[in-house]
């Protein structure tokens, strides 16, 4: 009779005695070494945060979320996370990890998940869906329970996982489903379920196995800033070595390394494959341009000590993301800050003055505040620089925004 592989999930805890892991993971609890499997959880985490870039207000869904490791850090680095798993043992193991931490939890199954359309903005899966049977049905109630912009990122065991030592014996022994997540099968499942953009992120892992001697690196630098028609001689002299039967150095090291490369790549993601499926179209944009701002400045230059500057500012959305007014977080939202330095410009206050908007302001739009500047205390020669930030975040001008400067003077008469 075929196991019931779902209830084997539910019962696994129970089965293996793995609680105090199941609490402290990523990290190695008293009396245990378990640095390479913390070590590549801890990647795993970090390659797709950066990949999938959630933001403070984003309600994130961690899938099959066992003892809740991913959403705990989530929750410590300021974001808001669900964790969703068909066992709810596992899930009250998380509930209770030594970190104190105010998990949100629920139990469920991949394939009918309980919660209502559009709930999420970001979902995040790591090394869960091959364990579910109905993998394409998983897929879309993962889309269907993500906003119509909605993001999910899937690492997950590849080519071969099915038949490894390790996952042989969780079938045999606890009755789990192990089972390959094959890229071709797995992005056509994530365009059957909605998803617009499915992207595979060839680069998110280094391999350790792939390597350059010096001489290899100078010869590849070589290569990287050779000019176009040097490049195209060099094509025709490959061909003609290769045609001879030319070893692979020498001329032939461009087109060697080349398909190294491609295929030490291939043979990566097929083994552990990444991928990011978003319900809108990518724009491709760079995390700089979605923060770029044009500021016009209009402020009195003289002021007495303690007092005030009057200070009119046009600004306008040059990036291409909304600047919020507000966040439900406290971080993230835009305002215009005003940094006091001195008249050599050098940096005495950043946080002089802060300014809310009065909207939200999308891509394109403008708008005008005018308000009064405390001046600086004592009399001399100052500096206003006027910048963006986003509370929490960043400075615009760290990712490439322009700022303004305008000069004060600050006497007694």
């Amino acid at each position: 009779m075929q196991r019931d592989t779902k209830q084997a999930e539910k019962e696994y805890l129970a089965r293996t005695g793995s609680s105090v892991w199941e609490q402290t993971k990523p990290f190695a609890y008293p009396g245990s070494d378990t640095l390479h499997e913390s070590a590549q959880l801890l990647h795993d985490f970090s390659v797709a945060m950066m990949a999938l870039q959630p933001g403070p207000d984003d309600l994130v869904l961690d899938l099959g979320a066992g003892g809740c490791w991913c959403a705990d850090l989530l929750g410590r680095l300021n974001r808001r996370a669900v964790a969703v798993d068909i066992s709810l043992d596992m899930l009250r193991t998380g509930r209770s990890r030594p970190t104190g931490a105010d998990i949100r939890a629920v139990a469920g199954d991949f394939e009918m998940l309980p919660f209502q359309s559009g709930t999420f903005q970001k979902a995040v899966c790591l090394s869960a869906i091959h364990h579910v049977p109905n993998i394409p049905k998983a897929v879309r109630e993962i889309a269907r329970v993500l906003s119509d912009t909605g993001v999910a990122l899937f690492s997950e065991p590849g080519r071969g996982h099915g038949d490894a030592a390790v996952s042989t014996a969780a079938m045999r022994d606890y009755g789990v489903l192990e089972q390959d997540v094959l890229i071709p099968d797995f992005v056509r499942a994530c365009r059957e379920a909605g998803f617009r953009d499915v992207r595979i992120k060839t680069l998110s892992y280094t391999i350790p196995a792939f390597d350059l001697t010096p001489e290899q690196w100078e010869t590849w630098s070589g290569m990287a800033q050779s000019k176009r028609p040097v490049r195209a001689l060099r094509k025709i002299a490959r061909g003609l070595a290769e045609f001879v039967g030319l070893g692979k150095g020498g001329l032939l090291f461009e087109e060697t390394f080349g398909m190294s490369l491609v295929r030490t790549l291939r043979h990566a993601m097929e083994d552990h494959p990444i991928i990011i499926a978003s319900k809108a179209p990518s724009d491709g944009t760079e995390i700089g341009s979605l923060r770029s701002a044009r500021i016009d400045v209009a402020a009195d230059d003289h002021a007495r000590p303690g007092g005030a500057v009057a200070v009119r500012v046009t600004l306008t959305n040059l990036g291409s993301a909304a600047w919020p007014a507000a966040s439900r977080s406290g971080t993230g939202h835009v305002r215009l800050g005003v940094q006091l330095l001195d008249e050599g410009g050098r940096l005495l206050n950043r946080d002089h003055h802060r300014e809310t908007l009065p909207h939200d302001m999308a891509p394109g739009a403008t708008t005008t505040l005018s308000f009064t500047c405390p001046a600086a205390d004592r009399p001399g020669s100052y500096m206003f620089k006027f910048d963006l930030v986003a509370e929490g975040t960043t400075w615009f001008e760290a990712v490439g925004s322009q700022t303004v400067t305008t000069r004060l003077t600050v006497d007694a008469s």
